[in-house]
């Protein structure tokens, strides 16, 4: 009787399991597919459109990319972000603002994106791929009031916004070379209107206690 229990506990939570799995997946692809349209009605200036997709999109904080991490992999990211999260609750400068899980080159396994800084006028973001069983450094961009968003089989979309201006482009990767692409922005000082941005970031595995104390959440990089 105690093996039949074990076993369908077991049956159990391998279909949960591959439940939870079948349905990110899915609401990925719905997603990738309203991200798409999104971005060329944001492009053509029809928030209103743009802002139906939106509506649409899962909720969701995470790449479908990172099923497909080893463990190697997720050991070399594991030391990059150690190593800049040693600064973590220093009062002046440059401090660990979040890490980041996302495929920018098309081979379904992700980049990580860590950000870095003292303030929004000097965060960036440093981008990593595994490479020959390390962890190697690509490249930095500037992300001051920047969040990213999940874009499967594309790269991530990077959503800036500050005091009424917003802009939305697409960061990937050939090679060993980063691109960002433009698809606008929006002055809402001068529309009244709100902004039309995805909001369902990619999670920055960053979390707060009681007392606003900073702590890194390791759990995808394990």
């Amino acid at each position: 009787m105690k093996k039949t229990i074990l076993y369908l506990s077991i049956a159990l939570f391998i279909l949960t399991v591959a439940f939870s799995t079948s349905t990110v997946n899915v609401n990925a692809a719905s997603n990738k597919t309203l991200m798409t349209k999104y971005l060329k009605a944001f492009k053509n200036t029809d928030y209103k459109k743009a802002n139906s997709y939106i509506k649409k999109m899962k909720k969701t904080d995470k790449d479908t990319s990172l099923n497909k991490m080893s463990k190697k992999q997720k050991k070399a990211y594991l030391k990059v972000v150690k190593k800049y999260a040693k600064n973590l609750d220093i009062i002046y400068g440059d401090f660990l603002w979040g890490y980041y899980l996302a495929d920018l080159n098309k081979d379904k396994k992700p980049e990580l994106l860590v950000q870095y800084g003292s303030c929004e006028a000097d965060v960036r973001t440093y981008v990593y791929t595994y490479k020959k069983g390390k962890a190697k450094k690509v490249g930095k961009i500037g992300s001051g009031h920047t969040g990213y968003v999940s874009y499967p089989g594309v790269g991530v979309v990077e959503v800036w916004g500050h005091m009424g201006y917003c802009n939305v482009s697409v960061l990937s990767m050939k090679g060993m070379i980063l691109s960002s692409k433009s698809y606008g922005g929006q002055d809402t000082t001068k529309t009244g209107e709100d902004y039309c941005l995805p909001n369902n970031y990619l999670k920055s595995h960053i979390n707060y206690d009681a007392n606003y104390s900073r702590s890194v959440d390791f759990s995808d990089l394990k």
